[in-house]
């Protein structure tokens, strides 16, 4: 009764969300879940009898005599109260839930299950079970079959969501889970904390509780901080997990139709499970995943591959589907006199949800209305500049006239590339076919095989700490200059750090050393995104070293802060008179004549190459090593940046071009590679 207290004192004090209030209620009460109906029912009539017997003294002679008038009628009663427990043990092995009116429903009987019966298995115990905000889908939080994450959790990793509210009938009620500060509802950034004077916990993100210094002024134990998911599951108080009996009753089905199931409601939300037999659902032969150690390079092949393709198939499938129309939008001029237009999507997908990146190229058309009110059809094509708050700020390829007097009714289409997939594949097919692409030692390495650790014998290491020094980047401190020793005398090497330990400093200043080595050539150096390349790119450079980045042709029109330094940049500069008349004729009249044009891009094709050849560095992103620029090119030294952000394959694009040692840069606590299907 003490925590009924305390939760109903919460309350009346004005304490807001009333998550402190519930949480409160659910630690005093949920210690007693375990126990039987019978015991909880017995302790409630005697807390009741307790009471009463205090507060009115008085009238106990009487009490006593209706008690005894009550006697044999209450026999009756506990007579029948057996028979109706001896009922609800029956009931209860035959049903998914403690709700007696759920008793004997078949659980793959759909049309019978309660609206918050788990989408997967048919569980609907309101403790056991919660609600997907974005997907309105109920799960339990019983473990996937082989292992794995929770069905809530495998079912919100899946259709990229994250808020998750509670059953109604649950100790908590229908709270959506939400950080007390700052209202954030991801439930995977969302923890716990215990208050120190009550038996209270307070719900705070991880943000908050490492950015906000007024919270360490609560009474809470920040120190104490736990998240809600652990072992890809909810925590028990939270969200119960379901009883050994209650999943001996449940559906049966496997990861492979809990994975069928998502992708069918990727296109059909309401699906039901009985709907995998449907002759339109085609069943798909399950992948192999990937493993630790590897036959050869064939077997690698054989596994990556068609994990690659399905990857390549599903983001096909989603970018060509964003295809969305109705859209406004607004056009504005920018600084070079090229075309903006700045829109946001409707409700279907969020720019976040599409996947839309920097640099990708969309098209751009009117809708039916908007036609008749221009008065003629209208397409352009263009990239995408920047992603503000939700906003797609999109830069025309082409100038011309856009119908800047028209703002409303347009029809927003992704194109789709293979680009990046098709050198991931390219990659594990020259790994497996090729022995120069790698040295004998990483090859094996990267298999999993036991191989016996190498040294470089001809390593060039600094001496001391005025040798490690390098021009224009600080000192590296006893930690860092380890690390950069260490790594030039190995073949292979990670370097792991946690934010804002120097990662950068310290691959900035190894990059330079590793130009020092003795008949090693150029250094290639990489990143999975372009910003990484970027900062990194920014930072070998004030070293002093001549150092080229490569940027992919969607790009080329993107400014950024190391523009002096890329390719495309550089080419025109360096290029002779007739490369700069030809290209002045380009601009002016649109087009050249095909005699022109052929000259154009051989002397365009012999520039670019007389500029990679003479950098000591050039920088890419994984993907952008597999350009038709650089296909000629051999790489002894290769240096991936965040390469926890990388998937396998596309790690693999720069490492199978003659890698003879490879350096990679991350922090496998931080953001892992993003992969969809």
């Amino acid at each position: 009764m003490s925590s009924s207290r305390k939760f109903e004192t919460t309350n009346d004090a004005g304490s807001s969300p009333n998550m402190e209030s519930h949480l409160s209620n659910a630690v005093g009460e949920n210690d007693n879940d375990n126990d039987n109906d019978d015991d909880s029912e017995v302790e409630a009539v005697d807390s009741d009898e307790e009471v009463s017997y205090e507060g009115e003294e008085e009238d106990s002679d009487e009490d006593e005599e209706d008690e005894d008038d009550d006697d044999e009628e209450d026999d009756d009663y506990d007579e029948e109260d057996d028979e109706e427990d001896d009922d609800e043990d029956d009931d209860d092995e035959s049903q998914l839930s403690d709700d007696d009116s759920n008793a004997f429903i078949d659980p793959y009987d759909e049309e019978m299950l309660p609206e918050y019966a788990c989408r997967y298995c048919g569980v609907h115990d309101p403790a056991s079970v919660a609600k997907c905000v974005e997907t309105k889908k109920w799960f339990c939080n019983a473990p996937c079959s082989g292992g794995g994450g929770s069905h809530l959790v495998n079912h919100l990793v899946r259709s990229r969501s994250n808020q998750v509210q509670l059953h109604p009938e649950s100790p908590l009620g229908d709270t959506v889970l939400e950080c007390y500060n700052c209202a954030s509802k991801n439930a995977f950034v969302l923890g716990f904390v215990p208050a120190n004077s009550s038996s209270v916990v307070v719900l705070l993100c991880r943000v908050c509780v490492e950015t906000v210094p007024a919270l360490k002024d609560m009474d809470w134990e920040l120190s104490q901080w736990h998240p809600l998911v652990q072992d890809r599951k909810f925590l028990p108080w939270l969200v119960k997990v379901p009883s050994d009996k209650l999943l001996l009753r449940a559906r049966d089905l496997t990861q492979a139709q809990i994975n069928k199931l998502e992708e069918i409601w990727k296109t059909e939300p309401e699906a039901r499970f009985a709907d995998l037999d449907r002759p339109d659902i085609v069943d798909e032969a399950e992948l192999a995943p990937a493993l630790l150690r590897y036959e050869d390079g064939y077997h690698y092949q054989n596994i990556l591959a068609p994990l690659v393709k399905m990857e390549a198939d599903y983001d096909r499938q989603m970018k060509e589907s964003l295809s969305e129309g109705s859209i406004s939008l607004r056009w504005e001029k920018s600084l070079a006199g090229k075309n903006i237009a700045t829109f946001s999507f409707g409700q279907r997908y969020s720019a976040e949800q599409s996947r839309i990146m920097i640099g990708d190229e969309l098209r751009l058309k009117l809708g039916e209305g908007a036609k008749f009110f221009h008065g003629k059809d209208w397409e352009g094509v263009g990239y995408v500049k920047s992603i503000v708050d939700g906003e797609v700020e999109m830069e025309m390829k082409k100038g011309g006239d856009v119908p800047d007097q028209v703002s409303d009714d347009y029809v927003v289409e992704y194109i789709w590339k293979s680009t990046s997939f098709d050198r991931m594949q390219n990659a594990l097919k020259t790994f497996a076919i090729d022995d120069t692409s790698v040295t004998g030692y990483i090859y094996h390495k990267l298999l999993g095989h036991p191989v016996e650790d190498q040294r470089i014998a001809s390593a060039k290491i600094p001496a001391n700490e005025e040798e490690f020094a390098v021009p224009g980047l600080p000192p590296l401190n006893e930690s860092q200059m380890e690390a950069v020793s260490s790594v030039l005398q190995r073949p292979m090497s990670l370097i792991q750090g946690p934010p804002g330990t120097g990662k950068t400093v310290t691959s900035a200043t190894l990059v330079y050393h590793l130009t020092k080595q003795p008949n090693m050539g150029q250094v290639l150096v990489t990143a999975p995104s372009n910003v990484a390349v970027d900062q990194l790119t920014e930072k070998i450079a004030a070293t002093g070293l001549r150092v080229v980045r490569l940027a992919s042709k969607t790009r080329e029109t993107t400014s950024s802060s190391v523009d002096h330094l890329c390719l495309h940049i550089m080419t025109p500069l360096a290029a002779g008179d007739e490369f700069q008349k030809l290209k002045r004729l380009k601009d002016e009249i649109g087009e050249l004549t095909e005699r022109d044009q052929k000259k154009y891009r051989s002397l365009q094709t012999r520039t670019e190459r007389e500029i990679l050849q003479a950098a000591d560095v050039i920088c890419c992103t994984c993907v952008g090593a597999g350009d038709p620029r650089l296909k000629n090119f051999r790489f002894r030294q290769v240096v991936i940046d965040e390469a926890t952000q990388a998937v396998e394959a596309e790690a693999l694009i720069p490492i199978a071009l003659g890698a003879k040692q490879i350096v990679f840069v991350g922090d496998h606590c931080q953001l892992g590679p993003v992969v969809m299907c």
